[in-house]
């Protein structure tokens, strides 16, 4: 396996007439944990109630020890740490109230090896362009019907990774599936899931 790339332009908000480009990785779809089980089943005595229990205690054990204040490495994948920010500015320490701080995010620096390996990967670009790949009426229902083969709910984030598409264009397909009545949004209208609609 390789991986893929594609050119995109660089805004340039000095409008110079010379055009500068940056390669960036073609994500070709979203790996969910339902696949990595699945994945981590295959060759082993494990069942697929222990992967998920195991999963689920590593995630619970990494929010445990990162809200102690740890910092979690994990062999082979890298190293997680939460970062803090002020509220407002800080003149005197002393002053400072634990009020005034608030989590900020988790950072994550990848293990050593998992960098080596991917050093080592091949690097190709992609045979497509991956800038919202036109498709007609046939290959959008055929790309649905794979994709809800396999999971139950689409997010416009998983509409823009499994169908190759911007997220404009995006937010405008998934507008027209709910008119033409194909999906249905089973959550809120500011943060929607879709469903497919059976017919």
């Amino acid at each position: 396996m390789a991986i893929h790339y594609e050119f995109y332009r660089n805004p340039d908000p000095t409008g110079g007439e010379e055009k500068r480009y940056h390669a960036r990785v073609v994500n070709y779809g979203r790996v969910t944990t339902k696949q990595l089980v699945r994945e981590m089943m295959k060759g082993s005595s494990v069942s697929k109630g222990e992967v998920q229990g195991m999963l689920m205690t590593l995630a619970d054990k990494l929010q445990e020890y990162l809200g102690e204040g740890r910092t979690v490495t994990i062999d082979g994948i890298g190293t997680f740490r939460v970062n803090l920010r002020c509220k407002k500015e800080v003149t005197n320490p002393d002053e400072a109230q634990s009020r005034d701080i608030e989590f900020k995010s988790i950072s994550f620096r990848a293990d050593r090896g998992l960098c080596k390996e991917m050093k080592q990967k091949k690097i190709l670009r992609s045979s497509f362009k991956p800038h919202s790949m036109p498709m007609t009426d046939e290959e959008i229902d055929a790309k649905l019907a794979e994709y809800f083969a396999k999971e139950e709910t689409l997010t416009r984030r998983d509409l823009e990774l499994f169908f190759q598409q911007t997220k404009s264009t995006a937010i405008r397909l998934l507008k027209r599936l709910v008119s033409e009545g194909k999906l249905r949004n089973v959550a809120t209208e500011r943060n929607p899931v879709y469903m497919l609609n059976k017919k």
